[in-house]
């Protein structure tokens, strides 16, 4: 628009000033042009704040960087993991200390309580976390703007279990690089302190994760938890992105549709159809933790094995979504190349996996036998929960 202006203040210099035409333009001509000639002054300076703007970053700096925060929680770590009940646990008061690199501390009162239910209950030691902040209080830090955030742990103090969470770490960020409506991520080198002794019980690396309504807000929507009947009445495009990426990750575990949404969240976008954003991939075969397996109603009988669970399209349809992935290939391969956590030994066997993935989908035979033909009639889509 500021272009048009330009051209406009151009014309108006070369044509009319020292004219005859403006020597006897009339008041009203010239009062007219310079109206004009303000407002797309003024759009012009509103445009440039929107292009220099990064969206949610000024309010909530927390995910405007892939640099590692330096992280320890002191709590009470024993009640807190102790507590395997069925129903949600309560929040404990806790301390959570920030690091910087210049050698400052701050420290933020929180809550924290233990989060999810077959981690929490019976395969981890250590449960993932939710961290309640009052907002007043980290005004002006880089955790400004936050309410509630989930923080992935490491379930187990092993190396195995560690690579688990670089690894979940970096399948969001694959996300990240196929769409904006994907779950921001930040890398967290963690201590876990019991109130009142100085060691710490654990120390290694976790991550933190946007909230859902965070995501919404800076996308310009909102969360929905309407059950949708089968997850093909989302918006096309995104849930074709959502089930192929589920493939190519070889995830199995998520259910958009009725009897229940898990590892799925829903927004829309003013009267647009709900978008699926995923979360929660630790029983995806291209972490391929100790504990995943496929579930029994699903026709594959490892977690690595890829089975794809969108819906049918017609020929041509899934093309569209399959070349974002084609275009993306080297940005995806160069997070793993280019991340300082995980050995070169994982790494090639993680690309090793994902070349399978593109293997299939730049084989057309391949995308009919294991794409276009896996539709609904051929497989259940409802994902048991025992």
């Amino acid at each position: 628009m500021y272009l048009i202006r330009d051209k406009i203040q151009a014309h108006y210099q070369k044509n009319w000033i020292g004219s005859a035409d403006y020597q006897g333009a009339t008041s009203g001509k010239i009062i007219l042009l310079f109206i004009i000639w303000m407002f797309l002054s003024t759009f012009q300076l509103y445009a440039q704040d929107a292009d220099n703007a990064s969206p949610g970053a000024e309010y909530h700096p927390l995910f405007a960087s892939d640099d590692p925060l330096e992280l320890t929680i002191e709590a009470d770590f024993k009640s807190l993991i102790a507590n395997k009940a069925d129903e949600t646990p309560e929040y404990n008061s806790a301390q959570l200390i920030l690091s910087g690199t210049n050698g400052g501390i701050e420290t933020f009162e929180i809550k924290v309580r233990a989060r999810g239910f077959s981690r929490r209950v019976s395969l981890c030691d250590f449960p993932p976390l939710y961290l309640n902040f009052i907002k007043k209080d980290v005004q002006g830090t880089v955790f400004e703007g936050q309410n509630k955030l989930k923080l992935v742990t490491f379930c187990r103090d092993m190396e195995r279990y560690q690579e688990y969470v670089f690894h979940e770490y970096l399948i969001y960020k694959i996300y990240n690089i196929l769409t904006d409506t994907s779950l921001r991520v930040r890398l967290t080198h963690m201590q876990y302190k019991d109130q009142g002794k100085d060691n710490p019980r654990a120390d290694n690396y976790g991550f933190l994760i946007e909230d859902i309504d965070d995501l919404a807000e800076r996308l310009g929507g909102q969360e929905t938890e309407i059950l949708l009947t089968v997850h093909d009445m989302c918006d096309h495009p995104s849930v074709d992105l959502f089930t192929v990426f589920q493939f190519m990750i070889s995830n199995v575990d998520w259910n958009v549709g009725k009897p229940l949404m898990h590892n799925v969240k829903l927004i829309t976008i003013g009267s647009g159809l709900p978008i699926p954003i995923p979360y929660d991939f630790d029983f995806c075969g291209a972490i391929n933790t100790t504990y995943a397996a496929a579930p029994p109603n699903l026709p594959i009988t490892s977690v690595r094995q890829r089975l794809f669970r969108g819906y049918c399209r017609q020929k041509g349809e899934y093309e569209k979504t399959i070349q974002i992935f084609i275009d993306h290939k080297e940005d995806i391969y160069n997070l793993y190349r280019d991340f300082p956590y995980l050995s070169e030994p994982v790494k090639k066997s993680t690309l090793n996996f994902y070349d399978k993935f593109y293997d299939i989908i730049t084989d057309p035979k391949k995308v009919k036998k294991l794409i276009y033909d896996a539709c609904p009639g051929n497989h259940t889509h409802l994902h048991e929960i025992n």
